[in-house]
């Protein structure tokens, strides 16, 4: 956990109008200034930064927040890597704590750092000529090269012997994978093999990806790095600190399998593209995608075990409310390959006349299955059944059931009720969240919310008289709930700055900047006497209500209880 005084230090010595202009354009407008929100389509500015407050907020989409809530937003990073990134703008280091998960891990980062640039300083040596003649006739230019920062590993002492020179140990190289134990010691990891670093969101290294550049008996074509403190294959995606821009923009990521599928498309200009890296999509990296974009288009290999890793991709992917497309190659041809011969605007083409998952599905199903048979039908139809389940939509579900009753030449009733049947169809429709603005909030919950995020004592007083389930808004008894539990009553302001939920952080910022809120005793006063008011209303309702069956029951003992509860509101 990083020290509350070091995330208040780095907050007190930044200028959210200075940060967030550093991102976007912004316009004076007059104490304030103004731009088009980053977080939603928008022609007519309604992103507020408010200096004096030092606050943002946009009454368009409902963003808002200090500075870090911003870079949370923006760079799509959680809290603590926000502070870790507005400490290094500003030249400081996140001081380090005894005993933390994090302990440790930075040292890993330092070293795979290190190793990636002997690595890529290597390949560009004269005596790796025929390395980077490999890379440059699969269709590399030295630019790319640089920019992705691939190397050449070279003998099997040689990263080991110049980072133990450099003062880093082997228990250090061992935990970053760089080195593994042999018959006669450590050795290196990467033995004579081209690298590709793999790097997290933040372009942090975490871990590199190694191919043979020709042919040893006996040895696999890739290997990755281990499972370590940095590196977890299942939630990476390679390229994507690269493509994440792009991604954000156009809405949209091309999910390859490998390296060079990543690589050479980008180089041509395709640039929101990332890779699985040779697995079947996690969890994990859905979860990843999710943070930029619920739009995803699969090219995986024309061959059979890329048409299996889409089927696999499709149900994962559907659950988590991905809008996904699949994109068939021509025989032979990887992502790679295919650009190479045809060009960007080949693979463009071939993209924008990607299916979607039903038509995918069900042609590879009825290209396996005969359905002009009863056992034909019913086998493809349960196939499909378990991808259109996962849709959390009830129209959409029932839409896809009614094209594929079509499709196989069966009535759409008897296809429904069967689809019904099913274990695996019974998923009940989710009620649709309430959309931004229509929990309308009354004046008495915002005055009484603007107040606790301005004065310590009105929060005091709050606190003592008034319970989150008290207001009637889900914002402000959100709220509400979330001072209660993490406001100790000291710095409020800076406490505020570091709220990472940004439901509550859009809410405030929105009632700070709001002057139709009052800010007057008389208010406050008012506000509290109706919202405790109304609570002491409700009770005493259930009170009499309580009491009524204690007199159908007999129940004597009760009945003098509640009474007595009756007559003495608290």
């Amino acid at each position: 956990m990083i020290p509350q005084p070091f995330i208040d230090d780095i907050q007190s010595r930044s200028d959210i109008a200075e940060i967030i202009g550093g991102y976007i354009p912004l316009k004076r407008a007059g104490r304030n200034f103004k731009a088009v929100c980053p977080f939603h389509a928008e022609k007519t500015p309604s992103f507020l930064i408010s200096p004096q407050k030092q606050i943002f907020h946009c009454f368009g989409c409902g963003a808002g927040g200090g500075v870090l809530q911003f870079m949370m937003l923006y760079e799509k990073v959680t809290f603590p890597e926000a502070v870790q990134m507005l400490a290094t703008r500003l030249g400081l280091e996140v001081p380090a704590q005894k005993g933390a998960p994090d302990s440790g891990k930075q040292a890993v980062y330092d070293v795979l750092a290190q190793a990636a640039d002997f690595y890529h300083h290597n390949l560009l040596k004269e005596n790796s000529r025929r390395q980077l003649d490999y890379l440059t006739g699969r269709g590399l230019d030295l630019e790319t090269i640089k920019q992705f920062r691939l190397g050449f590993s070279g003998g099997p002492l040689r990263v080991m012997d110049v980072l133990r020179k450099k003062g880093f140990t082997l228990d250090l190289l061992a935990k970053a994978s760089l080195v593994v134990p042999g018959q006669e010691g450590f050795r290196d990891t990467f033995f004579d093999r081209v690298m590709f670093p793999i790097c997290d969101t933040r372009s942090r290294i975490v871990g590199f990806g190694a191919r043979l550049w020709q042919e040893r008996p006996g040895a696999p074509k890739y290997i990755n790095s281990l499972e370590g403190p940095v590196y977890s294959k299942r939630e990476q995606l390679f390229g994507l600190n690269f493509a994440r821009d792009a991604v954000m923009r156009q809405d949209a990521l091309i999910i390859v399998e490998g390296y060079m599928d990543v690589i050479v498309p980008f180089s041509r200009g395709i640039k929101n593209i990332a890779a699985s890296s040779g697995t079947a999509l996690t969890q994990e990296q859905i979860k990843l995608i999710r943070r930029f974009t619920s739009n995803v288009v699969l090219v995986y290999d024309s061959d059979q075990a890329g048409e299996a890793a889409s089927l696999r991709a499709l149900d994962p992917l559907l659950a988590n409310e991905i809008n996904l497309r699949i994109v068939r190659l021509p025989a032979g041809h990887d992502p790679d390959s295919l650009v190479r011969k045809e060009g960007a605007e080949g693979f463009r083409k071939l993209l924008d006349n990607g299916q979607d998952f039903f038509d995918f599905k069900l042609s590879v199903l009825c290209a396996a299955s005969d359905v002009r048979t009863t056992a034909g039908k019913s086998a493809v139809a349960k196939e499909m059944f378990t991808s259109i389940s996962r849709i959390k939509s009830e129209i959409v579900r029932y839409d896809y059931l009614a094209r594929l009753a079509q499709a196989l030449s069966v009535k759409e009733e008897s296809l429904i009720a069967e689809f019904n049947k099913g274990n695996v169809s019974s998923r009940q429709p989710v009620a649709p969240g309430p959309a931004a603005g229509s929990d309308p909030v009354p004046l008495t919950d915002k005055v009484l919310v603007k107040f606790m995020a301005q004065s310590p004592g009105a929060f005091a007083l709050i606190k003592g008289n008034v319970r989150p389930d008290d207001f009637v808004s889900a914002q402000a008894r959100q709220t509400a709930d979330y001072f209660f539990k993490n406001y100790s009553g000291l710095g409020l302001e800076a406490f505020i700055s570091s709220i990472e939920d940004s439901q509550v952080s859009g809410f405030l910022s929105d009632l700070i900047l709001d002057e139709n809120v009052p800010l007057d005793k008389a208010a406050f006063k008012s506000s509290l006497l109706k919202v405790r008011g109304q609570r002491l209303r409700l009770e005493q309702k259930l009170l009499r209500d309580q009491i009524r069956e204690a007199e159908k029951s007999g129940d004597s003992c009760l009945l003098k209880q509640l009474m007595t509860k009756y007559m003495s509101p608290k």
